[in-house]
């Protein structure tokens, strides 16, 4: 039998092999958000993938299947939920994640294959790997490590929602499974979202909420003609242009120590023709998109930009297309716009706190930056829950201390060469490990049980 300290090294390798493997083999499958049918199958299959390691780690599970409810966005999506009860569960955290992924792009602009989980310089690469699907090989391996432990003094549930639609619509994702859980008299008192919640160092940052996000458009028509015929056209460009200078020139001051302020921003145009110089074009159009901090609504938002293009400021009535601007369509999507929350830190920020210091002896900071989450869903469904926001880096992280030449150009979240260092998908773990650890032993229990009637049965 080895040494006792050689048997800790070779326990903690395993771990690490583990951790490292699951998120390669998450990677290897192109799970692209299944808004076409073709891509259901590799949807399914990464939540295959995640489910036998689940049940590896102990875990029950149970597939759900939703689809419908939309009038443009009813593609059939697949949901998975591992369950973990331990000891008399009078505490019950759950764990939302996503294992779809944005499509790669030009895949000739990647180093090597998206999706082939290449692991060279101290990272991880592929596509989703920092979105989310390290996080999610990081928190099965953490509770399969800490498994004999919660066996032996725990009183917790553990749940693990893993969805393959977050990148788009997220209709049929998580927030059908948390009213599923809901019917089933399921009472979280904390979630974690393990999106990545840091800029360039792992636990720099803990989320506790997150800015809504509005999209619309602006329409315009005109007449077309020749460009130096001006009896000839009527240029929808000159009121579209002057509509987004208005609206850009709103100095919001709704933030907070928290959130950043609410920002307006003109997202794509389309208009006229590079290759036909004089004709002016006979409509133009800009998308539009606005990060809104929990002071404003959907409602409210497209209340102001109305008024703000019917009564605009003095600059803007002085200006020669000021009477143009009645020729602007204005359509806010509400129906798809994304709640913000905010959620007020207590002992799951305080547990993960305490991990991170523990493990990388850095003080985390509270903040509730960056884009919508399914958080958002938690946070309705469960107001009195708490949530934190903890996973990787979003620009891929910096490998003992040294950044790559390309970095903020590729490898983060959603760029060409997406990766994640090896060190931090560890210690992302380690900090899972000790965060549920800390939530069960410090968190004071509810009244009663925390697990609702009928169990899902267990799959496998």
């Amino acid at each position: 039998m080895p040494p006792r300290d050689l048997q800790h090294k070779e326990d903690i390798d395993a771990a690490q092999d583990a951790t490292v493997k699951l998120a390669q083999a998450l990677v290897r499958v192109p799970s692209v958000t299944p808004i076409d049918a073709k891509d259901y199958p590799a949807a399914q299959k990464s939540l295959d993938v995640a489910a036998a390691a689940g049940l590896k780690a102990g875990a029950t599970a149970t597939r759900q299947a939703f689809e419908g409810d939309h009038p443009k966005w009813d593609y059939k999506v697949e949901n998975l939920v591992l369950e973990w009860s331990f000891g008399k569960p009078d505490k019950h955290i759950c764990y939302i994640g996503h294992l779809d992924v944005v499509p790669p792009g030009d895949d000739a602009k990647w180093s090597d294959d998206p999706y082939g989980g290449r692991i060279e310089d101290g990272y991880l690469h592929g596509r989703g790997v920092t979105d989310m699907k390290g996080s999610v090989a990081a928190f099965i391996s953490a509770i399969g490590e800490k498994l004999d432990e919660l066996k032996a003094s725990g009183n917790i549930k553990v749940t693990m929602i893993l969805t393959t639609d977050e990148e788009w619509a997220a209709v049929n994702g998580t927030e059908k499974v948390l009213k599923w859980m809901k019917d089933k008299g399921e009472e979280p008192d904390a979630f974690i979202v393990g999106e990545p919640s840091s800029q360039d160092t792992l636990g720099s940052h803990i989320k506790i909420g997150r800015r809504g996000s509005l999209v619309g458009t602006f329409n315009v028509k005109g007449v077309q003609g020749h460009a130096a015929y001006q009896e000839l056209f009527e240029n929808p460009n000159r009121a579209l242009s002057l509509a987004i200078a208005i609206l850009n020139s709103k100095a919001w001051n709704d933030g907070n120590a928290n959130f950043p302020d609410t920002n307006f921003e003109a997202v794509a145009l389309k208009s006229g023709d590079f290759n036909a110089s004089a004709i002016i074009p006979g409509e133009a159009q800009a998308l539009w998109n606005i990060r809104f901090t929990p002071s404003q609504t959907p409602e409210s938002l497209e209340t102001w930009i109305n008024d703000a293009l019917a009564n605009p400021p003095d600059w803007a009535k002085q200006h020669p297309d000021a009477a143009l601007l009645k020729d602007v369509t204005v359509k806010a999507n509400k129906d798809t716009a994304s709640a913000p929350y905010y959620s007020a830190p207590g002992m799951l920020a305080d547990s993960a706190k305490a991990a991170i210091k523990s493990t990388l002896g850095t003080d985390a900071k509270l903040d509730g930056s960056g884009g919508t989450t399914d958080g958002r869903f938690a946070a309705k469904l469960f107001p009195g829950a708490e949530i934190i926001e903890l996973g990787l880096p979003e620009r891929g992280g910096i490998p003992c201390g040294h950044k790559a030449q390309d970095y903020l150009s590729k490898g983060g979240m959603h760029q060409v060469d997406e990766r994640a260092s090896l060190d931090d998908l560890i210690n992302l773990r380690k900090i899972f490990e000790e965060t549920v650890s800390n939530y069960d032993r410090n968190k004071k229990p509810k009244a009663g049980p925390v697990a609702g009637p009928g169990r899902p049965p267990a799959l496998g």
